[in-house]
């Protein structure tokens, strides 16, 4: 492990599962073929955890935020099979006024750009306000002053002036402020955050991962945190998942990813990140590029890639081997070596 991450959890993560994901296909059917951008995934949020999802772009990580927020109907993407279970309710065909009601009071979502979130004509206070007003009945002065309320929780200031202004009189960290402060609003029960902090620079992504540590821990809500930076998952989730392909190739705490990662891939990516006070003339890479998702090759996916494949990689596709406390990891070495098929 890296010695420039420093691993924390915010809450031991053994509650009921608010979120689940059982064998979810999204395939998106172009004029050239279909394309199998999440290809099989399960994930388990627990209630007022934090749960990071890491991988290459092109892994499914933002495909599978989208499924779950049905935001891919009227594309080319559909959902082909599987569940998406939210408090035990299976969420993928439900009706457009009961997907709207779920959104925002419910579940929520930031984006990676606020820039192209936010509306650009509009003001800043009505595009918050018409959030609470969709989903509370409330005056439109109780919404005002609501929607003031939840900025100065994210530690804007002028937030009355602010609350007349349009996005582009904010900075990036600002505007990803109050997509937060949108986001929030309600009181959702999850939060789905792809790559919240991305564009932002060091010291606002770390006041942003920060204030959603805060928040998550006055408001309760649990938080699926979409990321390729694993210096960030270390900062701010409890559990880890790692997706590569469209599916997910091991997962567990953060203390099990970090210090004994079991998967090839997971170890390329740990490997990848500079260690504090070793000197080094070029940083380990994993070799190689994603396959095309329309040609994949036979068997393990990471086979073409990993240092370690054997035989059996590269003609039959592994599946979920145990390796204890909720640790799993997808390869055929973990069998080999002696764990829990």
């Amino acid at each position: 492990m890296s010695e420039t991450i420093k691993v924390e959890t915010t809450k031991d993560a053994s509650g009921k599962n608010i979120l689940e994901i059982k064998n979810m296909h999204t395939w998106f059917h172009m004029d050239s073929g279909i394309v199998k951008s999440v290809d099989g995934v399960d994930i388990e949020l627990k209630e007022g955890s934090t749960l990071g999802i890491v991988g290459e772009s092109g892994s499914g990580k933002s495909v599978t935020a989208l499924s779950v927020m049905g935001l891919l109907m009227g594309t080319t993407g559909k959902i082909e099979e599987g569940q998406i279970l939210l408090d035990g309710k299976d969420i993928v065909h439900i009706s457009n006024e009961e997907r709207r009601k779920l959104r925002g009071s419910k579940i929520s979502m930031i984006f990676q750009e606020p820039m192209t979130s936010l509306n650009p004509v509009m003001k800043i206070g009505d595009q918050i306000m018409e959030a609470i007003l969709m989903h509370q009945k409330v005056s439109k002065k109780e919404a005002e002053e609501k929607a003031i309320e939840m900025l100065r929780m994210t530690g804007l200031p002028r937030v009355e002036k602010m609350m007349k202004e349009y996005p582009f009189q904010l900075s990036g960290g600002q505007r990803q402020r109050v997509m937060i402060a949108m986001a929030l609003v309600c009181n959702p029960e999850i939060l789905i955050a792809d790559e919240p902090t991305t564009a932002l620079d060091v010291t606002i992504q770390a006041q942003i991962l920060d204030l959603m540590n805060k928040l998550k821990k006055e408001i309760g809500t649990s938080i699926l945190f979409i990321t390729h930076d694993l210096g960030v998952v270390a900062e701010v989730c409890d559990q880890v998942v790692v997706m590569y392909c469209g599916r997910v190739v091991e997962k567990g705490s953060v203390y099990d990813i970090f210090d004994n990662p079991s998967h090839p891939y997971t170890e390329g990516l740990l490997n990848s990140i500079p260690k504090l006070g070793e000197h080094v003339d070029e940083l380990e890479s994993i070799p190689g590029n994603v396959p095309n998702p329309k040609y994949m090759p036979k068997g393990c996916k990471f086979a073409p890639r990993c240092k370690y494949a054997f035989d059996r990689c590269r003609e039959e596709e592994p599946g979920f081997t145990d390796l204890g406390n909720g640790h799993q990891s997808r390869c055929w070495r973990c069998v080999k070596e002696g764990g829990k098929d």
